[in-house]
């Protein structure tokens, strides 16, 4: 919402209808400088349309040069609302299972890993007083992003994660070890960790039940997503290592009672998603089970717009001077 803190300088734009008044009753008379930058109010006889549409486009400009100055003098200020968060709120850190079975495409038009993309995107767009984390996993694990408040760093992060980008291979316990160390320092506000993945543990050096546990001991929210579902799907990826594309089709097992036995063991829960109404069924479940910070009140913020419109002043000014300047003499 704009409004204008000084309007009684709108009054100013009455001197464009008194001023075409006065010029149509002789009253004001064209002035002519003898500059070399050109006679800006000469006549310019209609003989020569391109001058002449040239001469009227600075006429223009000119004239739209002063309303925004008027405009600006009448400070203009667009006033938004924003949420005052009174508590740091709480850590959500997602661990994404990035193995190439993760590029199969089953959850309708997407791939796994892009409808595990999408649902967290869905997350930080309704829990904005919170922090988000993210650690991805493969034949190998690391924490990507430790949580932030710094949402567009996350998202940035989060959509540059690929396939096959940490190995041919799903360190789950690996994974769920290092979200946990990093959450650790989180201890004095609600945490929760996210685990989207599609397959079993089957290398890495420490066993999900172990990190569960872990989870457990630390009374973090715990929750499991499984995506996708046994059988053939077409899959296509870049490999890394190999520096090629592969395509083709991938047949996949799911293990899904090792998935629950590990959710339990972190006395979490498992979520089976296989499609992409079943994951947006399960995002409004996590909203009821994992409740977003709520603000404790909103503020208005006001932006100031008088010096973008003079800038815009200016650029109108420096146009329309070029435009007799150097336009009308190249066309003339």
């Amino acid at each position: 919402m704009i409004h204008f803190q000084r309007p009684v300088f709108f009054l100013l734009l009455l001197l464009v209808p008194a001023f075409v008044l006065l010029r149509r009753a002789g009253v004001l008379r064209a002035v002519s400088l003898p500059l070399p930058l050109g006679n800006w109010n000469g006549f310019i006889p209609k003989k020569y349309p391109r001058v002449y549409i040239l001469h009227r486009l600075s006429q223009y400009m000119l004239a739209a040069a002063f309303i925004l100055t008027v405009t600006a003098l009448a400070e203009p200020v667009r006033q938004t609302a924003e949420a005052l968060y009174a508590t740091p709120g709480q850590a959500l850190m997602f661990v994404i299972d990035s193995s190439p079975s993760m590029a199969a495409q089953d959850m309708g038009m997407q791939t796994r890993l892009d409808a595990a993309k999408q649902m967290i995107h869905a997350f930080t767009e309704q829990y904005a007083g919170d922090s988000f984390g993210l650690t991805a996993l493969g034949s190998s694990a690391a924490v990507l992003i430790p949580p932030t408040i710094d949402r567009q760093t996350f998202l940035t992060r989060l959509d540059q994660l690929h396939a096959g980008e940490f190995g041919d291979g799903t360190a789950i316990g690996m994974g769920l070890a290092s979200a946990v160390l990093h959450l650790t320092q989180y201890s004095a506000i609600p945490s929760s960790i996210i685990l989207f993945t599609d397959g079993d543990n089957n290398t890495g050096e420490i066993h999900p039940r172990a990190a569960a546990e872990i989870i457990k001991h630390k009374k973090i929210g715990f929750y499991i997503i499984g995506l996708g579902k046994s059988g053939y799907a077409p899959i296509k990826y870049f490999d890394p290592i190999q520096q090629k594309e592969i395509s083709g089709t991938l047949h996949t097992v799911f293990n899904e009672a090792e998935l629950q036995k590990t959710a339990r063991y972190g006395n979490g829960r498992y979520f089976s998603a296989k499609s992409p109404e079943v994951l947006a069924e399960i995002f409004q479940h996590l909203s009821q089970k994992i409740p977003a910070t709520q603000p404790a009140r909103t503020v208005n913020k006001l932006h100031y717009l008088d010096r973008t419109l003079l800038l815009i002043v200016l650029g109108l000014g420096a146009a329309a001077w070029l435009i007799r300047r150097i336009g009308m003499q190249a066309v003339s």
